[in-house]
């Protein structure tokens, strides 16, 4: 029998048991550090399924004598040593495909909240502000708009496809898709991210997070962005320097913000911009929303998800052709 390791969740795991089927142990350590398992364990485990709690370093994969594969359960694999796992001969895969339109709508639902004022008329009404469209006071027409996608992959092109149904101007960048692409998919490129950011209305950032994305949107990157645009993440929350968005934010800067995903997770409280935030202060009253790293889910979403990594990972424990190796 082999056994299958998920450190970092206490989910009952019935989707996995019942794609695993009899001849799999499942492990549930529900373990918030990694020096929460015994070596014991981590040499006992033939594959293991990986959420994004944890940090799966050099060291801890080290002590993975008899395991031959690993799941990210999800889209990002950053917590993963992929170089220290191919080393161990570990095959390391995650699930790019199962929430592309879910993460895509829900960059449209905070887009749309802020962009037609619903935010701000939610808030003014319940604090007894007068029955008026006045509320939404400099609001401005969305089909005259640009918005900016950085990252062109899958959840990037469905963002674009969902913004271009509404009128606006869609352009992107990404030096890594080819040149053509955009004439396929009838948006404009940009080949400088420069020239993006000084076109853009709207920036929706949709990049995995690597050594070049990590901090990528500081002061310097906001401040070339066009005068009072907007901004919005439901990639990686590492991408964005907080403090420095705090800076541009009390600056005036940026008009919008939307984030799905922070540098620290969970929330932290003490953050001067997210103190304020909670706090309601008119500074950036109606300039911030904020949801919990909850972009892809929904239950179809979240099933789906758990059932392909179980489905991964006993394809390459029964050496299978993995189908989404990333290392």
């Amino acid at each position: 029998m082999k056994t299958i390791l998920i450190p970092d969740r206490s989910t009952e795991a019935l989707i996995e048991k019942s794609v695993l089927g009899s001849g799999y142990k499942i492990l549930l350590m529900n373990a918030s550090n990694t020096s929460e398992i015994s070596d014991e364990t981590w040499a006992s485990c033939d594959g293991m399924l990986c959420w994004h709690d944890l940090v799966y370093s050099e060291k801890v994969i080290s002590k993975l004598k008899n395991c031959k594969g690993m799941v990210r359960v999800g889209t990002g694999y950053d917590n993963i040593d992929l170089s220290a796992a191919k080393k161990m001969g570990i095959t390391v895969s995650n699930v790019p495909d199962y929430g592309t339109n879910d993460v895509a709508d829900h960059t449209l639902a905070i887009i749309l909240a802020h962009e037609r004022g619903i935010l701000k008329y939610n808030n003014s009404l319940a604090s007894n502000a007068p029955w008026s469209w006045e509320l939404g006071a400099n609001l401005e027409r969305i089909q005259d708009r640009t918005a900016g996608i950085i990252g062109l992959g899958r959840i990037g092109k469905a963002v674009a496809h969902r913004l271009k149904s509404f009128g606006m101007k869609v352009i992107f960048y990404d030096p890594y898709v080819s040149i053509g692409t955009e004439k396929s998919l009838m948006l404009d490129r940009s080949h400088t991210l420069k020239d993006l950011l000084s076109e853009s209305d709207i920036i929706t950032i949709h990049t995995p997070l690597t050594s070049q994305t990590r901090g990528m949107i500081n002061y310097k990157f906001i401040s070339q962005m066009k005068d009072r645009s907007s901004l919005y993440n439901t990639a990686r929350g590492e991408i964005i320097v907080m403090d420095d968005l705090y800076r541009a934010m009390k600056e005036n800067k940026l008009k919008f913000v939307g984030l799905d995903v922070l540098e620290k997770e969970p929330l932290d409280y003490s953050h001067e911009m997210i103190k304020a935030w909670s706090k309601g202060d008119d500074w950036i009253k109606d300039r911030l929303i904020l949801t919990p790293h909850a972009a892809f889910y929904n239950i179809e979403s979240f099933q789906e998800m758990k059932r392909k990594a179980a489905e991964e990972l006993k394809r390459i424990l029964e050496n299978k052709p993995a189908l989404n190796k990333v290392n």
